[in-house]
């Protein structure tokens, strides 16, 4: 860390970006210490915080009181896992039916930042953080970036799909703030033409920034066009991926393309940045200080280990998450990384998998953009999934929730409409009971089915 970079930490950022920075130089120490301690005494300090953020949820949460009685289980006794076990995990329905009796009473509604799930398997759902949570959970992001090589003030490159995480249309004062003071740039990725990957190319070379951080699939994409192209591309110190499946051939790909390394991180909406590869690349270890992870296993789907990952978000005390069913499986290692961390690691994550939508006139579309930039227009879905059937027929399937009216896939309609303007696609709903888990434990948000013939015949973005 250079000392610009620890200006950042201690200085810029807190000041300027309180609200998610405040203490950052501070926290992210306290983080640090925590990952070279033994296994042991990390299982330790955090059965500590798991046993007071339950204590806290009862005595401040009408909905875990409910819970708990319900199961006859008192977090105010002593407890151990088995008995953690005995609590019905948390869905996302449950979140949805019952979002004001979760929240901590000890909280006002100013103490509170609200947001939204990110829906990748089921649609976006509200709930709530205290703004305490979202710097430490800012603390722990930075933190694991650090095992990249990236630090707080470096040069960032975003290829980014979520639209709430940056300004579409920026005033020139934002523009200034974001781009020269907090030195970040950012490529949307809704869609990619070749001449939106070519301008993409420029601006990174021109930025020349040390860090590419994005979603995999369209990174993947952005870099076989330029492997394509023959066309130079600075070369940055790391990328880091992260909100979607990494797969081999799109790591392959983007490490040879670029020229560095790919770091995997994990997280999710609802509980932050939990998760990384360090340097040794053999597997994720879990932050301990932030998440509290548990494995119900899985059996008969296809791979030796294979297990559903439920988190109890350890920071968040505004509305408690206990036992949250993330939709995402995991196989768990025993092993302890050769890096010497004490974290917990995990040997990989299926999930979240999303194809890439091939139209008609050449332009893809990377089908996670869908989750941020159309879907989120209907919360009343409880899950949904998006298949191409050819090259103009699309298929939405869809559960519905309890309080689904019609307006609400008119909307989606209009809204998927709208997001292909210049296409003429034709679009079928289709209301289903359940989207069911592949065999591999994955659950797919979008399919495109495809084939390579089919792909074949419409002009390449390579070309």
């Amino acid at each position: 860390m250079t000392l610009i970079n620890r200006f950042y930490a201690h200085g810029i950022l807190p000041w300027f970006e309180r609200e998610r920075n405040a203490g950052l130089g501070r926290r992210m120490k306290e983080l640090r210490n925590w990952e070279w301690l033994s296994p042991d005494e990390i299982r330790a300090r955090q059965w500590e915080r798991v046993m007071t953020l339950l204590r806290h949820a009862k005595e401040t949460s009408p909905f875990y009181r409910h819970r708990f009685e319900n199961i006859g289980f008192d977090p105010l006794f002593a407890f151990d896992a088995s008995d953690l076990k005995q609590i019905p995990p948390l869905t996302r329905e449950d979140i949805r039916l019952n979002l004001s009796e979760m929240c901590s009473r000890k909280y006002s509604v100013k103490q509170l930042a609200m947001s939204a799930t990110g829906g990748t398997t089921d649609t976006p759902v509200t709930f709530y953080r205290d703004r305490e949570s979202l710097r430490e959970k800012n603390a722990v992001q930075k933190q694991l970036d650090t095992w990249a090589a990236m630090y707080p003030g470096d040069k960032v490159f975003y290829f980014w799909g979520a639209r709430s995480d940056y300004a579409e249309n920026p005033s020139w004062r934002w523009v200034l703030y974001d781009q020269h003071f907090m030195r970040r740039r950012w490529a949307p990725t809704s869609m990619l033409t070749q001449e939106i990957a070519e301008d993409y190319r420029r601006k990174v070379n021109r930025f020349k920034p040390r860090i590419i951080y994005g979603y995999p699939s369209p990174l993947a994409l952005f870099c076989r066009y330029v492997r394509e192209s023959g066309r130079p591309l600075h070369t940055p110190a790391a990328v880091i991926c992260t909100a979607e499946l990494l797969l081999d051939s799109d790591r392959e790909v983007i490490e040879q393309t670029l020229g560095c390394r790919v770091f995997l991180h994990y997280g999710a909406r609802e509980f932050g940045m939990i998760a990384a590869e360090c340097e040794e690349h053999s597997g994720l270890h879990f932050a301990s200080p932030a998440a509290y992870v548990e494995y119900l296993p899985l059996p008969d789907k296809g791979k030796e280990g294979l297990c559903e990952i439920l988190v109890t978000d350890l920071l968040n005390y505004g509305m408690p998450l206990i036992r949250y069913r993330v939709n995402d499986c995991g196989v768990p290692q025993s092993a302890q990384c050769r890096c010497g961390r004490g974290y917990p690691v995990v040997q990989s994550i299926v999930g979240r998998t999303a194809d890439l939508f091939h139209l008609p006139d050449g332009s893809i579309v990377p089908g996670i953009s869908l989750q941020n930039r159309v879907l989120q227009v209907c919360p009343e879905l409880k899950k949904i999934q998006v298949v191409q059937n050819t090259l103009h027929d699309f298929t939405v399937r869809y559960v519905p929730g309890e309080r689904l009216i019609s307006d609400g896939i008119t909307v989606l309609k209009k809204n998927l409409q709208n997001f292909f303007p210049s296409q003429v696609l034709h679009w079928t709903f289709e209301e289903v009971a359940d989207i069911e888990r592949e065999p591999s434990g994955k659950t797919r948000f979008c399919v495109s089915k495809l084939s390579r013939e089919s792909r074949a015949s419409v002009p390449s973005l390579h070309n």
